[in-house]
């Protein structure tokens, strides 16, 4: 018997027998001791308890590169290979009351790769990639009943995670989910992140999309908290990609934290607060193997007295491509056909600048040499412009987009240390300052003035 969310217990600002959502990305799903942990982390929580998993770690990887790379492995092997990393990682699977649900999954799965070889369609491939949180779903739910915990899988469409749009790229549509929403009773649900149903079939919340469900979840259960474990710290002043001793960061505004995880991926999905914010539902990111560490939780925002920088995130290696538009072309025309023919290649434009007679994107250099090939072929555009290659940097705290002289002061500290520092053109926002700096000068950069804003330990 499965009841809505009106039928769960309301949020009782932060009672501890609300409900608390948490979340288990593919990073603490990577191994034995992992599971473990998982375990542990719901055994010790409060409250009413609600799990969304992502695929165990490498999964999907594996399924994209079966079904997009000419893979010449066989389905019914490459399937095989899936189901001995999930029964080595959780062995209780074959014994548990999903047995059979596990091998159907795996059958389907094998079946999503020879449909879509035969006839490419997106919502055969969100079905296939989907393939992953089920079987992940099914997994922790038995390692937890294993263990005494009474669990059961929660699929997304089975349970109501409805979504708009198609393909990789579709968002939660939050009205319908907290419409449809039925999450199971008596025993702890285990959803599926990532995906969700449209009114035509799958669709996936692109890169990160578990954070999304796990929030769209606890807003429309109206949740008393959502933890999110990891397998790093909480979040730092720095990413520890840049190996600084950066702070830790106890605490960050809803507003600080949206703007940080576009720069310091893969910290956050940036959509994630967006359904807590409204109901002021606390997000806490935690460490799963560190479970004394408080990590940082994520709020309401906290205007200071004196606006300080609390971190600073950066996209490293961006190539500039620009054109000077005459007549013969508008700037509308320009970024809508420029942007449609990445959006299509699947590559993801980091900053746009547009003013009259100039536009400017940012790709990263990853992408560069495949975006310059596909913009130049558009007949609709001019040969495009290819600038050195930049990082973004930035400067995230509330109130310091609107204090000159804390501008002044990072304009100096870069100046006296030979950095090549330009702020964004862009209008600024309240919350954050954008800067470039030349990608040869990025770590110098990060370590001069993180150092100068105080951001670095002892």
């Amino acid at each position: 018997m499965s009841i809505g969310h009106r039928g769960l217990a309301p949020n009782a600002g932060g009672n501890l027998m609300g409900i608390h959502v948490h979340k288990f990305g593919g990073s603490c799903l990577s191994a034995v001791e992992d599971i473990d942990a998982v375990v542990e982390r719901i055994r010790e929580s409060e409250g009413q308890k609600v799990v969304v998993v992502s695929a165990f770690r490498g999964v999907t990887d594996r399924i994209i590169e079966q079904i997009d790379f000419e893979s010449t492995t066989p389905n019914v092997a490459f399937t095989a290979s899936i189901e001995l990393e999930h029964l080595e990682r959780v062995p209780e699977i074959a014994t548990s009351p999903w047995c059979i649900r596990f091998a159907d999954t795996l059958h389907h799965l094998s079946s999503c790769l020879e449909s879509y070889r035969e006839l490419p369609d997106i919502e055969v491939r969100a079905d296939a990639l989907a393939c992953g949180e089920r079987l992940s779903s099914l997994a922790i739910a038995a390692a937890l009943d294993a263990r005494g915990i009474p669990a059961i899988p929660a699929w997304s469409e089975d349970i109501g995670i409805r979504l708009i749009g198609r393909g990789e790229d579709a968002r939660v549509d939050a009205a319908r989910t907290k419409e449809s929403l039925q999450l199971p009773t008596g025993s702890i649900p285990v959803i599926t992140g990532w995906y969700g149903v449209t009114k035509t079939g799958f669709a996936l919340l692109g890169r990160g999309g578990s954070d999304l469900t796990a929030t769209a979840v606890a807003a429309a259960v109206d949740a008393s908290s959502v933890t999110i474990w990891r397998d790093v710290e909480g979040v730092l002043a720095l990413s520890p990609r840049w190996t600084l001793p950066a702070r830790n960061l106890s605490n960050l505004s809803y507003t600080e934290a949206a703007e940080l995880a576009v720069f310091s991926q893969p910290m956050l999905h940036p959509s994630a607060v967006e359904p807590l914010r409204e109901l002021g539902i606390p997000l806490n990111l935690r460490p799963l193997h560190s479970p004394e560490d408080d990590g940082t939780i994520i709020g309401p925002s906290i205007r200071l007295e004196t606006p300080c920088v609390r971190a600073v995130g950066c996209l490293p290696r961006q190539v500039q491509f620009s054109w000077s538009l005459s007549g013969a072309i508008s700037l509308t025309e320009c970024v809508t056909d420029a942007m449609s023919a990445l959006a299509r290649a699947r590559i993801q434009v980091s900053s746009i600048h547009a003013q009259p007679g100039n536009v400017q994107l940012l790709i990263s250099s990853r992408m560069a040499a495949r975006a310059r090939r596909i913009l130049s072929a558009q007949p609709s555009l001019p040969t495009p412009e290819i600038g050195d290659s930049v990082s973004i940097l930035c400067f995230v705290g509330e109130g310091i987009g609107e204090d000159c002289d804390l501008w002044g002061t990072i304009a100096k500290h870069a100046d006296s240390s030979g950095i090549d520092f330009q702020f964004s053109e862009q209008e600024p926002r309240p919350h954050a300052i954008h800067a470039f700096v030349p990608a040869n000068q990025t770590e110098w950069a990060l370590q001069t003035l993180c150092s100068a804003l105080d951001l670095l330990s002892q």
